[in-house]
């Protein structure tokens, strides 16, 4: 069975190819445009592994982050956060409120897939 990864991000573009790249190396992909929605598909298909786009309106990133560390459903879920930044204070944040690794946007579709790939072998060791 397919691992499922649900991408969330506020930018549509970036949302497209992410999912795009992912499902051609065969996951199951899931997409949300802000931080509820995201919390709300999170809930509904359990992914093994969320793309978190920090800086979004109404929910930021980290919020949501955090969220997912506190469902007792959804605390073991791999994070990933993407930021469009590379500000060493929201790298620690990120990594505080739970994030398993951060990539700094743009990112390629080969760049992705190796993280992606690492992170979830993580989730298995």
């Amino acid at each position: 069975m397919a691992k499922k990864i649900l991408v969330v991000d506020d930018d549509a573009e970036l949302v497209e190819f992410v999912v795009d790249v992912l499902k051609k190396a065969g996951y199951a992909t899931y997409a949300a445009y802000q931080g509820q929605e995201g919390l709300d598909v999170a809930r509904k298909e359990r992914p093994d592994l969320v793309l978190l786009d920090l800086a979004m309106p109404v929910m930021h990133g980290f919020q949501v982050c955090r969220e997912l560390r506190s469902d007792e459903n959804l605390k073991n879920v791999r994070i990933i956060t993407l930021s469009g930044k590379s500000y060493a204070v929201d790298l620690k944040t990120a990594k505080a409120e739970g994030a398993d690794h951060t990539l700094v946007k743009p990112v390629s579709g080969p760049q992705l897939l190796d993280i992606v790939e690492r992170v979830l072998c993580q989730n298995e060791s």
